[in-house]
């Protein structure tokens, strides 16, 4: 998990009894809005820890409720009409699936979790309440809609790239983007992805990801090691605009 320590008692395997006020003041702030505002149905909101590996929801229903990552990393298959599969990792401080909001649709999408998570779970029309009501929740939740199409334009542009190396690279970029920690100099992603998650997202086989990864690191634009991945701005800058 992330460098924030939770001080919390679970029930039945999962569920987070204490801290419940202060999940809440996370959320409140995270949809600008008042703390205050969200006690009168503090009830509504359920918070639960999973392990790794674990499904958070599995979904070919329309979904009721919409989720709240506090802390971790978790990974998103959405398969559409077509059979067509879209991967996303989301990490702490994100609401999903934002598009979901105002419409009756059916979700088909496998939610699962890459580190040990602390996830809150809303019912979707508590959230629409709180939009049609509170005009600053709308606005800021439409930010956060369009950061997350933004972010889902990059990777598909990402595997349009003709090249291995190139798509591989732009890849990595990606997620430097929107799982990566912005240092001065460098982005840092946790030790959960390896070889095979960046082969997967970019559909070029794992021997080739690798070959592609270690050219990176003898360039001294990529350094992995046991905790993380750190990658060098200059591949950022140097790839951002192909």
């Amino acid at each position: 998990m992330g460098e924030k320590s939770y001080n919390y008692t679970i029930i039945d395997t999962s569920l987070i009894q204490n801290d419940i006020h202060t999940f809440l003041e996370q959320f409140a702030a995270f949809i600008n809005i008042p703390s205050i505002v969200l006690q009168p149905y503090k009830n509504e909101f359920i918070v639960r820890q999973y392990n790794k590996g674990q499904v958070i929801y599995y979904s070919s229903d329309e979904l009721t409720h919409i989720y709240f990552l506090i802390d971790g990393y978790i990974v998103r298959d959405h398969y559409n009409i077509h059979g067509d599969l879209y991967r996303v990792i989301n990490k702490d401080q994100q609401l999903y699936p934002l598009h979901n909001l105002f419409q009756d649709k059916v979700t088909h999408e496998i939610c699962s979790a890459l580190t040990d998570c602390i996830v809150m779970t809303i019912p979707i029309d508590l959230i629409e309440y709180l939009c049609k009501n509170h005009h600053k929740v709308f606005i800021q939740l439409f930010k956060y809609l369009c950061e997350s199409e933004q972010q889902l334009t990059e990777y598909n542009m990402a595997l349009t790239a003709k090249h291995a190396k190139s798509r591989v690279i732009k890849v990595l970029i990606y997620l430097c983007h929107t799982i990566g920690d912005d240092h001065d100099e460098f982005y840092e992603i946790k030790p959960f992805l390896t070889i095979q998650m960046v082969s997967d997202l970019a559909s070029v086989s794992r021997e080739t990801t690798g070959h592609i990864i270690n050219a990176l690191k003898a360039e001294n634009l990529l350094v992995k090691n046991k905790k993380n991945w750190l990658f060098s701005k200059v591949l950022v800058d140097q790839h951002e605009d192909d």
